[in-house]
């Protein structure tokens, strides 16, 4: 049988293309509309978020604030909320008049050491609102899915290690018990570090699917793709914020780490945003993010700053963090050479696996230092580099710097 020159080009071709990835169009949608879909067909929307990011929150609390959204989110599990507070958070969610000096410690006092800027107390108070504008009707609960450290109790850094040991395993626990165990939907906020699917060494995930849950995972992104400047123009033309799917097109190919830290880190980490999650919320443009600070009154000279220095000097830190005079600034500043971020490491699951990465990091405490420390003249302020490096849990460095050191 003679076969034609063309017929067997075509077969070629077509057999070249199956063994290549698709890379069709993404198809960027309305962020909110999305994480609506989700729901419909997963219990658990879970988003790995940039921390203290002015875009992503603002967009959080319209989504809560939707009447949709209300009507099939039972709860909202929060990294940035200390379980020992949850009875006080509850009467304040339900619109008790509970004194804001009692429900602020859930996002004062979780195991990140540096104050919270005020997006996330916000963010409690636009659940609250929506119950109270829903009187009646369906109400939403925040849980708090931070282990229940009691700083008041904290004497020295073995009473912190048994709590940062296992703060996945808890932030799983809580949800398993309130969400899963209740037949409950529940959206779930955490950094990206602790949702990040790499090679099955995440924890809180694949517990909640071995429970039963369904889950989708978004994690939180802007258009930086390798380096500091390597910033992909086809997401030019799209909308922020938009969500789009990572699987089949050139959006799942991108390496996951550059993309949610600005590229900032995580170069020769070749991790794609397609084994990563399932989508990608698109923040806009990494130069127009902003980061929002503490507010300063609340810290510099005050209890709450007293208290803050008292935990750092447990740990055997000597500088307090008082945020700067500017309440907003540059998401992603540039890495300056020998001054860059420590390597991107997942999160383990118990202290003791933690240790390697944090020896890592000490042994490059040369290069821990930012622009702003620099004009400070100060070499080790810590925590303003964990706000920089997004993807790292705040905190996390700095614990187990001192737990190890």
């Amino acid at each position: 049988m003679k076969v034609h020159p063309i017929q067997t080009l075509s077969a070629f071709l077509f057999a070249l293309a199956s063994l290549c990835p698709a890379q069709a169009n993404p198809s960027p949608k309305n962020a909110s509309a999305v994480v609506l879909q989700a729901f419909e067909t997963h219990d658990i929307v879970m988003l790995g978020e940039i921390h203290w990011n002015k875009q992503e929150y603002e967009w959080l609390q319209s989504l809560i604030a939707n009447p949709e959204f209300a009507d099939r989110v039972d709860d909202v599990v929060m990294e940035v909320g200390n379980s020992l507070y949850q009875k006080s958070v509850d009467r304040y969610i339900a619109g008790e008049a509970v004194p804001i000096e009692d429900v602020q410690r859930a996002w004062r006092n979780t195991l990140g050491l540096g104050p919270p800027p005020p997006i996330y107390g916000d963010l409690y108070k636009t659940v609250r609102e929506t119950n109270m504008r829903r009187h009646g009707k369906h109400q939403m609960r925040v849980l708090c899915g931070d282990p229940y450290i009691d700083w008041g109790k904290v004497k020295n850094q073995d009473d912190i290690g048994p709590f940062l040991g296992h703060r996945d395993q808890w932030y799983a626990q809580v949800v398993k018990d309130e969400v899963l165990a209740k037949h409950h939907r529940a959206f779930l906020i955490a950094g990206s570090a602790h949702f990040l699917r790499e090679q099955g060494n995440g924890y809180i995930e694949p517990e909640l699917r071995r429970a039963g849950a369904k889950t989708f995972l978004i994690l939180a992104g802007t258009n930086a793709v390798k380096g500091y400047d390597d910033l992909d123009r086809r997401f030019d033309s799209w909308p922020a914020p938009s969500i789009v799917l990572v699987n089949g097109n050139w959006v799942g190919e991108l390496l996951a780490i550059p993309v949610i830290s600005g590229g900032t880190e995580g170069i020769d980490y070749r991790l794609k945003l397609k084994d990563a999650a399932d989508a990608l919320l698109y923040l806009g443009p990494r130069d127009s993010l902003i980061a929002v600070d503490a507010v300063r009154k609340e810290v510099d000279g005050t209890p709450y700053g007293k208290e803050l220095l008292r935990r750092m000097t447990i740990l055997g830190l000597v500088l307090p963090y008082i945020p700067g005079d500017s309440k907003e600034n540059a998401q992603f500043d540039r890495p300056e050479p020998g001054n860059g971020p420590p390597p991107f490491a997942p999160p383990k699951t118990s202290v003791t696996n933690r240790q390697d990465a944090v020896f890592r990091t000490l042994h490059r405490s040369g290069r821990l230092r930012t622009r702003a420390q620099n004009r400070r003249g100060i070499c080790c302020h810590l925590p303003l580099l964990l706000r920089r490096t997004s993807i790292i849990s705040q905190g996390i460095i700095l614990l187990m710097a001192a737990l190890w050191a």
